[in-house]
């Protein structure tokens, strides 16, 4: 057991306040009296590697997840260039149809305009 009031008394004279010197003093008392609440060397070193393993976990488990964002990226990409191509192949499928619509309703307005010059000619 530790002499609290001696603690205390030393605190202050190395310029604790009363109240903090008291608080403090009763603290490392209360730790003192319960030696199993405190941590071996040794215990301290196996949370130690503990935490290091964790970390070492934890960092392979990011890498993972930046390594799948990363292909989930490029096939967000590929995906982006297969629509485009898709939607440009799909405007030229339109203005091929346009055009080719264009050109029978030319043709068809000259077949009508040509059997009307020929009925015209033939019935004055």
């Amino acid at each position: 057991m530790i002499n609290t009031l001696k603690l205390k008394e030393s605190l202050e004279a190395n310029g604790f306040s009363s109240t903090q010197a008291s608080v403090l003093s009763h603290a490392i008392n209360d730790t003192s009296v319960e030696q199993s609440s405190l941590a071996t060397k040794e215990e301290l070193h196996e949370v130690r590697n503990e935490l290091k393993g964790d970390i070492k976990e934890v960092r392979e488990q990011v890498k993972d997840v930046r390594d799948q964002v990363k292909d989930m990226r490029n096939e967000l990409s590929d995906f982006k260039k297969h629509i485009e191509k898709r939607i440009d192949n799909f405007q030229d499928s339109i203005l091929d149809k346009l055009t080719n619509r264009t050109l029978i309703s030319q043709i068809t307005i000259a077949a009508i305009l040509v059997s009307l010059m020929i009925y015209f000619h033939q019935n004055p």
